[in-house]
């Protein structure tokens, strides 16, 4: 078959002008050349005054000699040379670096991308990319292949396309956003964007970065006063400098901002002269379902690691986790609204997208808008974009060794059958579905089921206990109801946060939050969701976990889910004094960071009670025994159970010596780790009592 035929179709009809620039895209254009130049114009001019301040520091006369003016003619050259320093060192840190992520594909070898490719160029008049490679993610981008020669030099640019997004996207949908990619390869303003990035890179290192030469500074202020006094003498000269340079690393950050929005517009607007107005809408929509796939295999990957175990084809699992998603958002494509300006409304509120690529961009609802003003219609082709990849397989295996060695630190030597990591993930998520039946009322809280005692003392009615369960199914509802919408509150603030919301005032309980106060009206609103996740569910807790024991003990297994029970109070309460160890032990830290400098009893102090923290946190693991062990999916004997919430099954302790041997940092790292470990055996424990409460009802 001839590659072309893979080529989809582009709409019939565009309108004239269609892609042309807005004059708002070459006023913010016509600002950001301008913040540019007044940048190298300021870093030009601060250069020259440092040279001239130091050529005056070694030319200017001594007209007495004797010890002071020696010391003042030694201390004014060393100043002016340190502030000299201080302005060219970042000159020499600006670096080519390229991502490690990605591999080059051999474009020959793969003929049907390399004409869909070239035809993409043909249609959207952009130059052809000097490389195309792929990376492991829900992504595409383009950049250039030596960000550095492009600030001088017409430099060619690179395309890289993520395995992720090919998953996820038909053949139109495809096009349309290396439509929109080539959209940027034609713009000149991507070079605005380079010197952006350079003057970036120089005023961030300049006002952030720390490194040998302020070390070099708080050692000779600590010299003897007499030599130190250029060193005190240049210091609030820095402080001056770096203060201007924050505040045009604002307004530069700012100008670029408001004009790669325009850039996003625009590009959208060159993939829809290519696929109409749905693809690039439809392909942003779906690439938020594409993520949550990728991510969730990701983790599917990293937890079979923890077991040894290791696939040497990823994206296999990842397209096997996208086809059940499938007949979701078929549904959800079906229940979308008609837009009066054509097509389906697939965003109808502020909210940016969830992938990585798409973070920066307008908010997809004023995508959306672009896209649709005016309305261009075009048929789609629904096969997969994996069609394009004659090397699919051999891709998906090389980006797989490389995900294991860069993603998940991890390498595998003897994969495991296809079958046996996807029996993996099945026996992983078993029992997700039930949670989500629930309303995902067992989220977000810690659930402790009560005692046995508590349960005998229940009265319940023993010829009718499904309806009992379905009354409190029901109930959720009413009880969560208050609970969502104190969530929404909550993302309401993190949007005003973000700049993603225009209101300029949080209410909240007849109080009114400005921008500033946001903090605080999280930190009151988070306080009140968590009272109600930690009292609301009292009584409905008791009547639902003490109606599922009645009906065990009334067919014999009433001590099988006693265990149950047992074990998940157990696994929940070590996951709260974990994570209350990591809030206390954050907390005395950043005491003793307020201080400045501590005595080094201070810190043995400090590293004795970390000990104890953590030696308290191996007492509980120890507390789980195998006699008591109940097995969760995935995670078959109390050995495995503790190895999956930390490496070796305990915590080390390195003793007072952890801050000099940077053994802290690792510790606190492990205690993380081991808290998102908890996140997931809790998750799955629960899951575990959700499908035993199942089986009790088909007894």
């Amino acid at each position: 078959m001839n590659s072309i035929s893979y080529y989809p179709p582009s709409p019939a009809q565009v309108p004239q002008r269609f892609t042309k620039l807005p004059s708002s895209y070459k006023i913010k254009a016509t600002l950001a050349i301008a913040a540019v130049i007044l940048f190298f114009m300021l870093y030009a001019a601060l250069v020259t005054a440092m040279v001239w301040l130091l050529y005056q520091a070694v030319m200017y006369p001594i007209v007495s000699i004797n010890k002071l003016t020696i010391l003042l003619k030694i201390g004014a050259v060393a100043g002016a040379g340190m502030l000299l320093a201080f302005t060219l060192k970042f000159i020499f840190k600006l670096k080519n670096i390229q991502p490690d992520n990605r591999i080059r594909i051999d474009l020959d070898k793969n003929p049907v991308l390399k004409e869909f490719v070239m035809e993409v160029c043909r249609e959207t008049g952009a130059p052809k990319p000097k490389h195309v490679f792929v990376d492991p993610d829900v992504n595409a981008y383009v950049s250039y292949s030596n960000l550095w020669m492009s600030l001088i030099f017409p430099t060619r640019k690179n395309l890289t396309i993520g395995l992720g997004l090919v998953a996820c996207l038909n053949l139109t949908e495809f096009k349309a956003v290396i439509a929109h990619e080539f959209g940027h390869f034609a713009q000149r303003s991507m070079r605005i964007g380079s010197y952006i990035i350079s003057a970036n890179t120089i005023i961030h290192d300049m006002i952030y970065s720390r490194d040998s030469w302020d070390n070099a500074l708080d050692n000779w202020r600590r010299a003897d006063l007499r030599l130190a006094v250029a060193a005190w003498v240049i210091t609030p000269v820095i402080w001056i400098i770096r203060q201007i340079l924050a505040l045009f690393y604002q307004f530069l950050n700012l100008v670029y901002s408001s004009l790669s929005r325009e850039m996003e517009f625009n590009a959208d607007k060159v993939a829809i002269s290519t696929t109409g107005s749905e693809a690039i809408i439809s392909s942003l929509w779906k690439l938020d379902h594409g993520a949550e796939c990728w991510n969730a295999t990701l983790n599917h990957a990293y937890l079979a690691g923890q077991k040894g175990m290791g696939v040497d084809n990823v994206y296999h699992h990842n397209d096997i986790a996208f086809s059940k998603k499938k007949a979701l958002i078929t549904e959800s494509l079906s229940q979308m609204p008609l837009d009066e300006r054509g097509g389906k409304l697939y965003f109808s509120t502020s909210e940016h997208s969830k992938v990585g690529m798409y973070a920066s961009h307008p908010p997809n609802d004023l995508r959306e808008t672009n896209a649709k003003t005016p309305y261009v219609e075009c048929e789609l082709d629904e096969r997969s974009a994996w069609e394009l990849f004659a090397e699919k397989e051999k891709i998906q295996k090389q980006l797989t060794t490389l995900v294991y060695e860069k993603y998940l630190n991890n390498t595998i030597k003897d994969p495991v059958s296809a079958d046996a990591f996807q029996s993996f993930i099945t026996t992983e998520n078993a029992g997700a579905e039930l949670l989500e039946e629930y309303h995902d009322a067992f989220d977000d809280r810690f659930v402790f089921p009560p005692t046995e005692e508590k349960m005998l003392d229940l009265e319940v009615d023993h010829l009718d206990l499904s309806q009992q369960v379905y009354e409190l199914k029901s109930q959720l509802k009413t009880i969560m109801y208050p609970i969502n919408q104190l969530k929404d509150q909550l993302s309401t603030i993190q949007a005003m946060a973000s700049g993603q919301s225009k209101l300029k005032t949080f209410e909240y309980n007849n109080t009114s939050y400005r921008k500033k106060d946001l903090p605080l009206a999280y930190e009151v609103v988070q306080a009140d969701r968590e009272d109600r996740l930690n009292n609301d569910f009292k009584d409905w807790d008791l009547r639902y976990f003490g109606t599922h024991y009645h009906w065990a003990k009334a067919n014999g297994k009433d001590q099988e889910l006693l265990k149950k029970y047992v074990q998940h109070e157990r696994i929940t309460s070590f996951f709260q004094s974990a994570i209350k160890v990591r809030a206390d032990l954050m907390q005395e830290l950043a005491k003793l960071q307020e201080q400045g400098e501590v005595t080094e009893a201070v810190l043995n102090l400090y590293a004795d009670r970390v000990g104890r923290s953590f030696s308290s946190l191996n007492a509980d693991l120890a507390r789980f025994t195998a006699e008591d062990f109940v097995p969760i999916p995935n995670i078959d004997s109390i050995d495995d159970l503790k190895e999956s919430i930390v490496t070796g099954g305990a915590f080390s302790n390195p003793g007072r010596s952890m801050f000099q041997s940077g053994k802290f940092d690792q510790l606190m790292h492990e205690l993380e780790m081991a808290i998102n470990h908890l996140q997931r055996i809790d998750k799955r424990s629960m899951a575990s009592i959700l499908q035993f409460h199942e089986e009790l009802k088909k007894s």
